[in-house]
């Protein structure tokens, strides 16, 4: 099985997000290419009972899948490293207490408080394992303490939130990323080459993952299953469309 650590090492690494809750849909994402996965039960179509299901359809392909746990809940945190995650990723992390919080729920004793329990991520690696611990700068309050939040020991990466940070910011987000949101990235690239962290962001069109990469982002998705999934239909019945002389329909 691929080896999140060592393709990290590598220098860029893209993924996208799976939000369907179905392990067919897991399995063939996991074919197609990636560095890794994440799998949304935050704003996804999926829950924690389907987790053991898409992360076994994806351990079978060897792509790496992380978690994005619905909140900064330590119950969930560790329940995605129980099921064999190699990584969770934690919304709206605003303050270093938040972010200490998130690598304690992770990391077991003396390190962190995680409790043990010998299910599947024990007998795929354990601790050796070493599941990734990003969280999410989503606020403007984020934004002001991402240095502080950068200096929490045990702490993998930064993981940026365009879309909530842009509302945060008092942007409306439409889509295309402003220049103000652009720069935060920017900002949180550098100060996760300072301390040696993850610089990762979510990523819109390709060039737009272009463009992230150039500010020094290196861990970052692009699209979703769900997009894409509508966007090769929508490709394939406009085009069927043309050839059948059909206008098309929205």
């Amino acid at each position: 099985m691929a080896n999140l650590h060592d393709k990290l090492k590598s220098g860029v690494t893209i993924g996208t997000w799976l939000q369907i809750g179905s392990s067919q849909t897991a399995e063939i994402m996991g074919q197609v290419g990636l560095d890794w996965v994440i799998l949304d039960t935050q704003h996804g179509g999926m829950s924690e009972a389907d987790l053991l299901p898409l992360l076994q359809a994806l351990s079978s392909t060897g792509t790496p899948a992380l978690v994005r746990v619905n909140w900064l809940d330590p119950a969930l945190i560790m329940r995605a490293g129980d099921l064999g995650s190699d990584g969770v990723v934690i919304p709206m992390v605003n303050t270093p207490e938040d972010a200490e919080l998130a690598v304690r729920s992770i990391r077991y004793p003396p390190r962190g408080m995680r409790s043990f329990g010998p299910l599947r991520n024990y007998f795929i690696g354990g601790e050796a394992k070493q599941a990734l611990c990003l969280c999410m700068i989503e606020t403007v309050e984020a934004l002001a303490n991402v240095e502080k939040i950068a200096a929490v020991p045990g702490l993998d990466g930064l993981l940026v939130g365009p879309a909530d940070l842009a509302l945060s910011m008092g942007l409306e987000f439409t889509g295309p990323m402003e220049g103000a949101v652009l720069d935060a990235i920017e900002r949180v690239a550098a100060v996760c080459k300072q301390h040696g962290l993850i610089a990762a962001s979510v990523g819109m069109t390709a060039a737009n993952v272009a463009e992230q990469i150039k500010r020094g982002v290196t861990f970052i998705t692009l699209g979703a299953d769900s997009m894409f999934m509508r966007q090769a239909a929508m490709q394939e019945v406009r085009q069927l469309r043309e050839v059948l002389g059909q206008e098309a329909r929205s």
